[in-house]
């Protein structure tokens, strides 16, 4: 089984988005170097959700890596519409909860990101067992 590089681009992207919120949240709570700048106006924003996300995200990205081509390109096939659904909804929530049993933009990037990677992972072993019952039979 042979990977293309172009299996190994989901796993970077989270990896450097992982890296880049750890990098805000040094410069952010390290003093003045960031203060009033729009990494310090945004990290609330975008910054932190995009963590969460990104900490779901990254297991199923590392497992597209070691999967046959046919079932990386039908997993992108599903990511490709799931992602923009994902920070759709994510845009629309509050980012501080108005109520006690409301949520915040944090929790809706933990969501979608749960819910992303319970879909994957279930699309990846689904097409993964087509594909080598197909590869069987014909062997």
């Amino acid at each position: 089984m042979k990977t293309k590089p172009t299996q190994l681009i989901p796993a970077v992207l989270a990896l450097l988005a992982i890296g880049f919120c750890y990098f805000s949240q040094g410069c952010i709570s390290g003093g003045q170097a960031c203060f009033r700048t729009w990494l310090d106006r945004t990290y609330l924003y975008t910054v932190s959700p995009l963590y969460f996300f990104s900490l779901y995200f990254l297991p199923i990205a590392v497992i597209a890596i070691f999967v046959p081509r046919r079932v990386f390109n039908s997993w992108l096939k599903f990511a490709a519409w799931a992602i923009p659904l994902a920070i759709i909804f994510m845009a629309t929530q509050q980012v501080y909860p108005a109520q006690i049993l409301s949520s915040d933009r944090d929790d809706a990037a933990r969501l979608t990101g749960e819910i992303f990677s319970v879909a994957s992972f279930i699309l990846i072993i689904w097409k993964s067992i087509v594909y080598h019952r197909i590869h069987n039979r014909q062997n």
